[in-house]
């Protein structure tokens, strides 16, 4: 039995079935399932998420960045190829490459939204930014399509509970912001405070957040710019999204300030004559 939270709908001759082997490349992870106990998946209802057991009996819950598919099946053995020794290291998480499947989902959004994906990004991001992982258990696998996943522990079962102010997919606290003026409008900096070695780290499983910033208007704030930090192949880059998550520039290595300062001076500009134009100045 396979329960498909995602099916084919790409026609046979429309899909690139020209793959070599795909095969599973496993990764390091934090906290290491047990080897017995099954996965629960929550999907509707709070983030969508993989509740599991790890080896020391507590509860950890793996979260997605930007998934886009989710598939579970039943199965003691591997859906593909591995590379590790068996003697090895036991490796529960891996990504698939190459992938048929990222393919086939590449190209239906391509397809069937292009220019508009995303409220207008770049459906060539899924080719770049996304990975096909498989999250193997003792007789089923999870398989995800996504931008990078993220492992949480608790004492307790976390269930489908939101993520908390920790968490890499969570804005950056306003309580230690700076503030800067620009074109007559105040704006927010709001800053990553961990130390920078273990965002560094962390950005080989999902993108981290450096800084954010939130224009002061009428009162309120909200965040508008975030500058990210991800690694992938062993390569750090860092990435200045707009508010969609559409990506702005990029620059290799940790970005700074003064990097992407300028773009958000640019668009405070922007804003200031939209709202006067709106006669709200």
């Amino acid at each position: 039995m396979c329960v498909l939270l995602y099916s084919s709908l790409l026609p046979l001759e429309k899909r690139n079935l020209q793959f070599e082997n795909p095969k599973m490349y496993g990764i390091d992870v934090p906290v290491l399932a047990d080897s017995v106990e099954s996965p629960i998946v929550s999907y509707g209802e709070g983030p969508v998420s993989i509740n599991f057991v790890a080896e020391d009996l507590s509860w950890s819950r793996v979260t997605f960045e930007k998934l886009d598919s989710l598939r579970i099946s039943r199965g003691e053995h591997k859906p593909y190829d591995f590379d590790w020794k068996r003697d090895g290291t036991r490796k529960w998480v891996s990504i698939v490459s190459p992938s048929p499947w990222l393919r086939e989902r590449y190209e239906y959004e391509k397809l069937h939204y292009g220019e508009s994906y995303e409220f207008g990004g770049d459906v060539d991001e899924m080719l770049r930014d996304y990975s096909h992982y498989v999250f193997s258990f003792h007789d089923q696998f999870v398989e995800a399509i996504c931008a990078g996943i993220w492992i949480e522990s608790a004492e307790k079962f976390i269930g489908n509970r939101e993520i908390d102010q920790n968490h890499p997919f969570h804005d950056l606290p306003a309580l230690n912001a700076e503030t800067f003026e620009s074109s007559g409008i105040a704006c927010q900096i709001r800053r990553n405070a961990r130390p920078i070695e273990n965002i560094v780290k962390d950005a080989e499983l999902c993108s981290q957040k450096l800084l954010q910033f939130a224009a002061v208007l009428d009162g309120s704030t909200s965040v508008s710019w975030t500058l990210d930090l991800r690694a992938r192949n062993g390569k750090l880059r860092s990435y200045l999204k707009r508010y969609f998550g559409n990506v702005e520039e990029s620059y290799e290595g940790i970005a700074t300030l003064q990097n992407v300062l300028p773009h958000v001076r640019n668009w405070l500009k922007e804003v200031k004559e939209r709202r006067k134009q709106m006669g709200k100045e």
